[in-house]
């Protein structure tokens, strides 16, 4: 069977709507795919920001009081490290004026507690608390006074009443010592009281307080 001959004219207009239909599907297809790429990119990365960083905020008024706190309380320790160290040194030398202030107490104590029947431990007790020129004095005399004290058979017991600094330093000091003896001897078997008054130097001998120096005074 022949197929009648269809004009060129014809042959066009019955193309034409399937090319116009493929070609507005094939529109729809591109602009709807670049539409869709583009929302893609817009919503991926968005519009870049102009704004800058915000400032930290300042610090709340709770902070601001835990800071003076702190100081505060780095300075009252370091007060307290003073204090401490002001306190120990004051101890230190309140003992040390202590310490001179008994050693001048005993000697005095020592010079008029003798007994002649224990002439010797009397003296030993006096050598044991002297130093320098004193000590040497008084240990050069000794037999001078050993025999004094036998002839008269004499007793004596001292008493201290009264005693405190003139001075003080961390090596010599002065003292004021007020003592009663009461003298027993052959002139006076029921004892006479004698009172007093010595100024005694002291000296710090090897960690010791020491008697350098004695005279009676008013």
């Amino acid at each position: 069977m022949t197929l009648p001959d269809v004009p060129p004219s014809a042959a066009g207009a019955l193309a034409a709507p399937a090319l116009a239909t493929e070609g507005k599907a094939a529109g729809s297809a591109t602009v709807g795919s670049g539409s869709t790429a583009a929302g893609s990119v817009d919503a991926s990365t968005g519009p870049a920001s102009s704004e800058e960083p915000a400032d930290p905020p300042p610090a709340s008024g709770r902070s601001r009081v835990l800071i003076a706190l702190a100081a505060t309380c780095a300075l009252l320790a370091v007060a307290a490290v003073v204090l401490g160290f002001q306190l120990r040194r004051y101890a230190q030398v309140e003992d040390a004026r202590q310490d001179a202030l008994r050693a001048a107490r005993q000697s005095a104590l020592n010079l008029t507690s003798i007994d002649n029947e224990r002439f010797d431990e009397a003296v030993q007790r006096v050598l044991d608390g002297a130093t320098g020129d004193f000590r040497r004095e008084f240990e050069d005399n000794t037999e001078s006074l050993k025999k004094l004290l036998a002839d008269n058979q004499v007793n004596a017991q001292g008493s201290v009443l009264e005693a405190g600094l003139v001075r003080a330093d961390k090596s010599n000091a002065t003292a004021l010592v007020v003592v009663d003896s009461t003298v027993r001897n052959v002139a006076t078997p029921a004892g006479r009281v004698n009172t007093y008054r010595m100024q005694i130097e002291v000296e710090r001998v090897d960690g010791r307080w020491l008697t350098s120096g004695l005279r009676f005074v008013g």
